[in-house]
């Protein structure tokens, strides 16, 4: 009796491809499946967790700072984020953070990266070294999301926020109180400019990334991968048959609990026994063998003919041809050949190579049959 049941093996075999192209198409897929992932994220969410991430490096190297300066932002009604860049000049954005050093409303902002910084640790690098010798710590935090609400291509830029809705924007300024004292007088939106402002030297962190993701060659991957495949693939082992014999094995699952659908209708009770072959007869022939055993190849080659559509399955390939391995078998036997997996030894209890397996679906078994060769012939 079996803990699985073996109608999952059943559907695997009728779906699988053969083991070069099975192998193949996973690799291409996995890939794609990264990259297509990647791309989706790049649309929605992982800018923002890419930045949440980075700020929260920074908030854990001067965290309890930070701490307080949530708590006071949770109660209070609005907040000012503070355009920068490096352009504007190590001095003026110093004098800057320590000019708003009390404002615990105030947060400023970096856009994306340098032409000569390469990662995002490059940037956490940059604010750490123009905030760390600061009495008190300012919010500089990397967040493109600012600069593209208003299309910012200049700092300084002040903006006035409420939750995290826009009310107000100046460029050229840096002063919250003057947003403050506009607002209350009823002005909304961009109040233009103000003063002095300079270009932006930070690339958007969003299009750098998009950037890179473009430029990764799917194909070239791809080849690495299917290159790498043979280096890490795992081969399931069975021993040779010592005896002749043919076997009948019942593929039952023993039911440990209630199987139940959502809406409450138990479709199989705790302690009931299933056949999964009286729901679904089993109609092939499996012949399961050592592809790299040239005795049992030969035997497999000489196996009758039979009604039943066979698939072949090898416990191993040889390593070191690689994808040849593959295509040496399979034009030696004019068919597909698969790789054995585990489940498959659990479905069909195997147990020794070479072994035939078919079904009896009259008596609900699987039928064995184990070869022993003999190796005194050439």
């Amino acid at each position: 009796m079996v803990k699985i049941s073996v109608a999952i093996a059943i559907a695997l075999l009728s779906t699988a491809s053969n083991a070069n192209s099975f192998d193949t198409q996973a690799i291409v897929e996995s890939k794609q499946q990264a990259m297509d992932a990647g791309k989706k994220a790049l649309n929605e969410n992982f800018i923002e967790s890419l930045i949440n991430r980075t700020n929260q490096t920074q908030m854990e190297l001067f965290q309890s700072a930070e701490i307080e300066r949530q708590k006071i932002l949770q109660d209070s009604g609005f907040r000012y984020i503070i355009l920068i860049s490096e352009s504007m000049g190590e001095s003026e954005l110093k004098n800057l953070f320590e000019a708003f050093s009390y404002r615990d409303d105030v947060s400023f902002v970096i856009r994306g990266m340098l032409p000569t910084e390469k990662t995002i640790t490059d940037i956490n690098m940059r604010i750490i070294k123009l905030i760390r010798d600061l009495k008190v710590t300012p919010s500089v935090l990397l967040d493109p999301r600012p600069f593209q609400e208003i299309n910012a291509e200049y700092a300084p830029q002040i903006l006035m926020y409420k939750a995290n809705e826009l009310l107000l924007s100046a460029s050229g300024l840096t002063n919250p109180n003057y947003l403050k004292s506009e607002f209350d007088k009823g002005k909304r939106g961009d109040l233009g400019n103000f003063g002095e402002v300079v270009k932006i030297s930070e690339k958007d962190l969003t299009e750098v990334i998009r950037e890179r993701a473009s430029k990764l060659d799917k194909e070239a991957l791809i080849a690495q991968a299917k290159d790498r495949y043979w280096d890490n693939v795992q081969f399931v082992s069975l021993p040779e048959a010592n005896k002749t014999q043919v076997r009948e094995f019942r593929p039952e699952l023993y039911v440990n609990e209630d199987i139940v659908t959502p809406d409450g209708t138990v479709i199989a009770k705790a302690g009931s026994v299933h056949n999964a072959l009286e729901k679904l007869p089993f109609t092939q022939r499996l012949v399961i063998f050592n592809a790299t055993d040239a005795k049992q190849l030969a035997f497999v080659k000489q196996l009758p003919k039979s009604h039943l559509r066979t698939k072949f399955i090898t416990t191993r390939f040889d390593r070191m041809l690689k994808w040849d391995a593959v295509k040496k078998v399979e034009n030696e036997l004019n068919a597909p050949v698969y790789k054995l997996q585990n489940e498959l030894i659990t479905a069909f209890d195997l147990q020794v190579v070479p072994s035939v397996v078919t079904a009896d679906n009259l008596k609900h078994v699987f039928v064995i049959e184990e070869t022993q060769l003999n190796r005194n012939l050439d």
